[in-house]
C-alpha cells in the first residue's frame, strides 16, 4: 500500500520536473479536442452570414440559402454567440486554443476553477465596455460600416447592453459605470494570468506589486515614464525557489520603509532642492536628508590643524609648508551626483533589480553611491552588472562593493566628471596629520569619503607598492619621502634607496637623511641588503645587552624619556609572538664586547623603486634577504618599501608576499595581476592617475583612495631647502663594505657559498679520497649538496674532474684547515 501511495504522489500535480513551472499529467486527447473545437468555431464565425440554415430558428429561412462551412452546427453557434456577446464572441475560440496549449504543454498554473471565474468576469466586462464604446465613443460613420445583421444587439451583444445600459448607467451613470467596468476587466485579466494558486494569493500579489511600484516611482524622477513600464514588467515576475519539486513562494515579503534609518542630526531641506547635500569637515560630517531618504556627503576642504609644525629640532631645520603648492578650490557639481543617483536606480531597474538609494559619499576623484537591495534581490546579481552600469552611466570604470564592509548596502564607486587633485599640503595641514600618534607617519592620500589617509610605517611594518607604468607608484613614493622629511630629522630616520632605473631617485642624493648614496647597480643591491641584515643582528645584540626588546625601548633607555618608554611598551604589545622571541632566537654569536651607542638609534627605511630588475639579476639572494628582513627587522627599526611595475609571481613571490601584509595596488592590466598583489580582484577596475587600493595592516578590507600628488618642482624645492642643514651624512664604511663585497663576490662567494666546504676539505685531507659518496657518508648530507660541494672544490682547483667510478684526483696539497 505504501508503494502504491508513493507512486501516486510522484504523479500528483504538485510535483515539479521542470525548472520554473509546475506540471500535470499529459492529456493529449483533451488538447486535440479543444484545438479541433477552436478551429471549427473560428471557421464558423468567419464564414457566418445572416440567413444561413441553422437548427433553432423563429424566422423562415430559404432552404436553398447560404450554408455555413461548419454546417448548421456552426451557423447555430455563430448566431447565438453574436446575439448574446456580440464581438466578444471571438474570445471563445481564443479560450479553446488556450486550453489546448495548457494541456499540450502541461502547465498547471493555467488550470483551476477560479481562473475560469476570473476569465468570465473579464469577458462580461469587455462586452459591457464594447456597449459603452458603441454608445459614447465610436462615431456614427464608423458604426455604419459594421453590418447590423451580424451583431443584432450591438458590439457588446445583449449581455453587454444589459450590463452597461440597463444596469450600470441607470444606477451609477456613464462615468461610474465605465470606471467599474474598467476595474473589473483589469481584475479579471490579472486573476486569469497570475500564477498564484488561490484568489487570496492573487490579491496579495496585486497589493505587494502596487506597493513596490509606488516605492520605485518615488525614486524615479520626472520624465522617466518610458522606463517605468519596463520596471513594472520586471517586478511583476514572481521569483520562486524550488528544491526537490517543492515550490517556495515569497509573496509575503514586504519592502522596508525608506525612512526607517535616519541620522540623528537632520537639517531641513529646501523644497526646490531634490536631494540634500552636506559638507563634512575633516572627520566629522553632518548630513541633510531629503524627502526620499537619500543623503549626499560632499567632500570639501579639510580643516586646518591648530598645531604648528616643528620648525627646528636641535641644529636641524625642517622644511616649511610654503614649499608645497596650495590645493585648488573647486566645488562639486551637486546636480551631477543627484542625476547619477537617479540614473543608477533606473539602470538597475532596467535589468529587473529593485534598489533603494541610501547615501552618496563624494571624494576628490571617486564617488560611492550606496544602495539597499529590495528583499529577494541577490547581491551577486548587482555585482555582475558592472559593465552595464558603466555603459548606462557613461562612466570610465565602475567598481562594486557587494556589500560595503560593516553595512547592509551595496556600494557603487563611479569616477567623478570633475576630479579634484589631492595635494600633499592640505593633508599635512590637516588635524589628521597633527593629531597622529604614529612614530613614522606617511601620507598616502584621501579615501573615497574625503578623509585623509595617514598610515604608520612602524605598524605596517613594510610596504609593497605595485601597478602598471604611469599609474602613480613614483608619485606615491615621493609623497611618502616628503611626509617623512616633514616629520623626522636625520637623527630620527635614515634612508637607503635603490634605483635600478637610475633616473627616479638621483635627486635625493643630497638629502641629509641619506645613509649611503642611491644604489643604482643591481649587483650591489644584495650587498646593501646583507649589510641591513648585519645591522639588524648588531642591533639585536645591543638590545640583548641593554635588556630591551625593540628600538623604542633602547632609545628610551638612552634618552631616559618617559614618552619613549610608552612607545616601547606599545610597540612590544603590537609585536607578533615570533617577533617577541626574535632576540632570544637570533642565530648570531653573542659579542659581549660589542659597543653600545650612546645616542639614540635612527630608524632605517630602505626604498627599492623597481624590484623586477633586481629579481632578474640575483633572485635567490634578493628573495632571501627581503624575507629575512621582513620577518625580523621590525623591532630593530628597519622598514622596507618595495615598488614594482611588473606584479608577476616571479617578482612578487610567495615568500615575499607572505611577509609584506601591507600593500598598495595601483591600476593594473588584468585581474591576475590584481590577485598577485592583493589576493583579490579590483585593481584592474581602477582609473589610474593615483587611484589606488590600500590594504591596511591587520585588516582584510581594501580601502580605495586617491594618492597625494607631489610634483618634481616641490621635491626639488624641499631638497634645496634642506641643503642648508649641511651635506649628506654618508656612512663611508658602509659604502666601502658594499663595494668590496661586490668586487670580491665573483670568486669568494662561489668558493665558500656552502658552510660545509671547510669540513669537506678536512675530510678529503684525512681520507685522501675525493668522492661525492664519501662526503655524503661523512657529512651526513644529501647527494645534491655533496655534488655541489665537489663542484665548488673543482672550480677552486682543489680536486680534478670526474673520473668515472674512480675518486677524483686531489690537485693541491691540503694543509689542515
Amino acid at each position: 500500500m505504501r508503494e502504491k501511495k508513493t507512486r501516486k504522489d510522484t504523479r500528483s500535480p504538485n510535483n515539479s520536473n521542470t525548472l520554473g513551472q509546475r506540471t500535470i499529467q499529459p492529456k493529449p486527447l483533451w488538447g486535440m479536442l479543444f484545438l479541433t473545437l477552436g478551429i471549427l468555431i473560428s471557421v464558423a464565425f468567419w464564414d457566418y452570414k445572416p440567413g444561413q440554415s441553422r437548427w433553432i430558428t423563429t424566422a423562415a429561412l430559404d432552404p436553398h440559402g447560404p450554408i455555413n462551412l461548419v454546417g448548421k452546427f456552426g451557423a447555430t453557434l455563430s448566431f447565438w454567440f453574436s446575439y448574446l456577446l456580440g464581438f466578444t464572441a471571438w474570445f471563445v475560440p481564443v479560450l479553446l486554443f488556450w486550453l489546448a496549449y495548457a494541456f499540450a504543454f502541461r502547465l498547471s498554473h493555467l488550470f483551476g476553477m477560479w481562473k475560469y471565474v476570473f476569465l468570465g468576469i473579464a469577458l462580461l466586462s469587455f462586452a459591457g465596455l464594447l456597449s459603452m464604446a458603441e454608445t459614447s465613443i465610436l462615431s456614427p460613420a464608423f458604426l455604419r460600416k459594421i453590418p447590423t445583421n451580424l451583431y443584432p444587439n450591438g458590439l457588446g451583444g445583449s449581455v453587454g447592453s444589459f450590463l452597461f445600459s440597463g444596469l450600470l448607467v441607470s444606477n451609477l451613470g456613464k462615468f461610474g459605470g465605465t470606471l467599474l467596468l474598467l476595474v473589473t476587466y483589469c481584475v479579471g485579466l490579472v486573476g486569469t494570468f497570475t500564477r498564484a494558486e488561490t484568489p487570496a494569493k492573487t490579491f496579495e500579489n496585486i497589493q505587494r506589486n502596487l506597493k513596490t511600484c509606488a516605492l520605485l516611482s518615488a525614486n524615479l524622477t520626472s520624465g522617466s515614464g518610458k522606463r517605468l513600464s519596463q520596471v513594472i514588467k520586471n517586478i511583476f515576475k514572481r521569483d520562486e525557489t524550488r528544491v526537490d519539486g517543492v515550490v517556495e513562494k515569497s509573496e509575503t515579503v514586504r519592502l522596508p520603509k525608506v525612512k526607517s534609518a535616519k541620522i540623528k542630526e537632520v537639517v531641513p531641506v529646501a523644497k526646490e532642492q531634490q536631494f540634500a547635500v552636506t559638507a563634512p569637515k575633516a572627520d566629522k560630517g553632518i548630513s541633510k536628508e531629503s524627502d526620499n531618504g537619500l543623503k549626499i556627503y560632499t567632500e570639501e576642504k579639510i580643516e586646518k590643524a591648530a598645531v604648528e609644525l616643528p620648525v627646528k629640532r636641535g641644529n636641524y631645520i625642517f622644511p616649511t609648508l610654503e614649499l608645497l603648492q596650495q590645493p585648488t578650490v573647486q566645488q562639486h557639481a551637486q546636480e551631477d551626483h543627484q542625476q547619477r543617483a537617479d540614473n543608477l536606480v533606473k539602470t538597475l531597474a532596467e535589468f529587473g533589480v529593485a534598489v533603494i538609494p541610501a547615501e552618496v559619499h563624494t571624494g576628490p576623484v571617486i564617488t560611492r553611491y550606496d544602495v539597499t537591495p529590495a528583499p529577494g534581490v541577490r547581491v551577486e546579481k548587482i555585482a555582475n552588472l558592472e559593465k552595464n552600469i558603466a555603459l548606462g552611466l557613461k562612466a570610465l570604470s565602475v567598481r562594486i562593493l557587494a556589500p560595503v564592509p560593516g553595512r547592509g548596502c551595496v556600494g557603487v564607486e563611479i569616477p567623478n566628471q570633475y576630479p579634484m587633485p589631492v595635494c600633499l599640503r592640505e593633508i599635512i595641514e590637516s588635524t589628521a596629520w597633527a593629531n597622529t600618534k604614529a612614530e613614522i607617519p606617511v601620507v598616502l592620500g584621501k579615501e573615497v569619503t574625503g578623509k585623509p589617509l595617514v598610515a604608520d610605517l612602524t605598524k605596517m611594518p613594510h610596504l609593497l607598492i605595485a601597478g602598471s607604468t604611469g599609474a602613480g607608484k613614483t608619485v606615491c613614493i615621493n609623497a611618502v619621502v616628503a611626509s617623512l622629511l616633514y616629520h623626522s630629522s636625520p637623527e630620527d630616520l635614515r634612508f637607503i634607496m635603490v634605483d635600478p632605473k637610475i633616473v627616479e631617485m638621483q635627486l635625493y642624493n643630497s638629502l641629509p637623511h641619506m645613509l649611503i648614496p642611491v644604489v643604482t647597480e643591481p649587483k650591489k643591491v644584495p650587498g646593501a641588503l646583507k649589510w641591513l641584515i648585519s645591522e639588524m643582528e648588531r642591533r639585536y645584540q645591543i638590545f640583548a645587552k641593554m635588556g630591551v626588546r625593540n628600538i623604542a625601548g633602547f632609545n628610551a633607555k638612552v634618552l631616559k624619556d618617559k614618552q619613549e618608554g610608552q612607545k616601547a611598551a606599545a610597540l612590544e604589545a603590537s609585536l607578533s609572538p615570533e617577533e617577541r622571541v626574535a632576540v632570544n632566537n637570533i642565530e648570531v654569536p653573542r659579542d659581549a664586547s660589542i659597543e653600545v651607542p650612546k645616542s639614540k638609534l635612527p630608524y632605517i627605511v630602505c626604498i627599492i623603486d623597481e624590484l623586477a630588475d633586481l629579481m632578474m639579476v640575483a633572485p635567490a639572494d634578493i628573495e632571501t634577504c627581503i624575507a629575512r628582513l621582513a620577518q625580523l627587522a621590525r623591532a630593530a627599526g628597519i622598514h622596507l618599501i618595495l615598488a614594482t611595475q611588473r606584479p608577476s609571481v616571479n617578482v612578487i613571490t610567495g615568500v615575499i608576499k607572505a611577509n609584506l601584509p601591507c600593500r598598495i595596488a595601483f591600476k593594473v592590466a588584468s585581474k591576475v595581476d590584481s590577485r598577485t598583489i592583493l589576493d583579490c580582484g579590483g585593481a584592474d577596475q581602477l582609473i589610474g592617475r593615483g587611484d589606488m587600493l590600500f590594504l591596511p595592516p591587520g585588516s582584510a578590507d581594501l580601502v580605495r583612495a586617491q594618492g597625494a600628488f607631489v610634483s618634481d618642482e616641490e621635491i626639488n624645492a624641499i631638497i634645496d631647502f634642506l641643503k642648508q642643514n649641511g651635506p649628506p651624512q654618508i656612512a663611508k664604511h658602509i659604502q666601502q663594505e658594499i663595494d668590496s663585497g661586490d668586487e670580491g663576490g665573483s670568486s669568494d662567494a662561489n668558493e665558500w657559498s656552502d658552510d660545509l666546504v671547510p669540513e669537506a676539505l678536512e675530510v678529503i685531507r684525512t681520507s685522501q679520497r675525493a668522492s661525492t659518496s664519501m662526503l655524503q657518508r661523512r657529512l651526513k648530507i644529501g647527494y645534491n649538496r655533496a655534488a655541489r660541494i665537489m663542484e665548488i672544490l673543482e672550480d677552486a682547483g682543489y680536486v680534478g674532474p670526474e673520473n668515472g667510478a674512480q675518486p677524483r684526483e686531489i690537485l693541491r696539497d691540503l694543509a689542515p684547515y
